[in-house]
């Protein structure tokens, strides 16, 4: 229940008019939220397409699992810009999640990467995120899952040891100028099982993966930077999820350099297999365009196109196994490689239709090879 004291504070502004035939119109809320007051009691008093300008401070909510939880359509959360003081939400004890976003159906899955709304059906319209500092949460940062048109923009993620930033099951989204570092067990920024997301101008540093696109289509990614991770960059396929293809995406002009961090994951998860020294892996990953990126300085490779069975020989083996494993039709043109220990690790395993055009040097150093010529 909303406190006196927040009632009292919030600055609520409704600008109703009233229209010919008498009805009755209200803009959008606008609420705000100031040090000392929390920012789940404005959510909670908020209608859909309320915007929640928080002031600047550190602010712990009492939230058992999430720090925030929002099941509403189209709330803005935006931090109120006051010279360089942050707007900060920090992990306040026992909470994996710092920022929460799903229909009601999701707020208790058995797993994150398998959000009840995947299929029900259940949808969000419309998540803003800007200017936020998250930190500190054992799981994820910002998670959203089965939100139609989010965006998530000027926003710094940090110590969030599982994910940064995850939307899952979503679609027609953006993340843009992020900063997202110090996530050890899996990728900054991720994109899986979603759609037609514009993923640019962000910066993933000291986490496990920087940037990951994983059983999606028409992802972009361009201009990011990756660096000092232990993997830059991964475009993937996985088995038993809710959406089966990673398809149709494009990765163009992004900075992937130095990504040589020791591997830091538990030894259970998955991530614990990736060796450090890795720019770009596109693992069963089809139609992907790789192109205009700078590549450098990664001391196990610089790009490794690879199928899906190569290191999972028992997954393979399984007969129900409900992807194509195979990378077929990916276009890797006019990329810049530099001081990487291998340029290019090509095992296809059976994939068709890749190839290759216009990257330097001319000269490239390769593993599994040879690299098939775009005609």
């Amino acid at each position: 229940m909303i406190d006196v004291r927040l009632i009292r504070c919030l600055s609520l502004s409704l600008t109703v008019a009233l229209l010919p035939g008498g009805s009755v119109v209200a803009a959008a809320a606008k609420i705000t939220v100031r040090p000392g007051m929390s920012i789940q009691d404005a959510i909670d008093a908020a209608p859909p397409g309320a915007t929640i300008k928080v002031e600047p401070g550190t602010y712990h909510e009492p939230g058992a699992a999430r720090a925030l939880t929002i099941t509403r359509n189209g709330i803005k959360l935006v931090a109120a810009r006051h010279g360089k003081q942050p707007v900060v939400l920090e992990q306040s004890g026992t909470q994996t999640h710092g920022i929460w976003v799903s229909p009601p159906d999701t707020l208790d899955p058995a797993d994150d990467e398998l959000p009840p709304c995947g299929e029900s059906g259940r949808r969000l319209q419309g998540f803003q995120l800007s200017g936020f500092t998250v930190q500190g949460f054992s799981g994820f940062g910002v998670y959203l899952a089965c939100v139609d048109g989010f965006r998530l923009r000027d926003n710094t993620a940090r110590r969030n040891l599982t994910y940064a930033m995850f939307p899952v099951r979503s679609t027609d989204g953006r993340l843009w100028r992020n900063v997202a570092s110090g996530t050890h067990s899996d990728a900054c920024l991720y994109v899986g099982q979603s759609e037609r997301v514009l993923v640019d101008h962000n910066r993933a540093t000291d986490c496990q993966i920087g940037l990951q696109i994983e059983n999606s289509r028409h992802v972009r990614m361009r201009d990011n930077q990756a660096v000092g991770n232990t993997a830059g960059i991964i475009i993937d396929v996985i088995d038993e999820r809710q959406t089966t293809v990673e398809a149709d995406n494009s990765v163009t002009g992004n900075l992937v350099q130095d990504n040589n961090r020791p591997n830091s994951a538990p030894p259970d998860a998955e991530t614990s297999e990736i060796p450090p020294g890795i720019g770009i892996i596109l693992d069963g990953a089809d139609r992907t365009l790789l192109a205009r990126n700078r590549i450098e300085g990664n001391q196990f490779t610089g790009l490794t196109l690879v199928d899906f069975c190569t290191g999972r020989p028992g997954a393979c083996a399984n007969p129900g196994l409900g992807i194509d494993p195979r990378p077929d039709g990916n276009l890797v043109i006019d990329n810049t490689f530099a001081g990487n220990a291998t340029d290019v690790i090509y095992l296809p395993g059976g994939g068709e239709g890749n190839c290759f055009a216009r990257n330097r040097p001319g000269e490239l150093k390769v593993l599994g090879g040879p690299l098939p010529a775009c005609h």
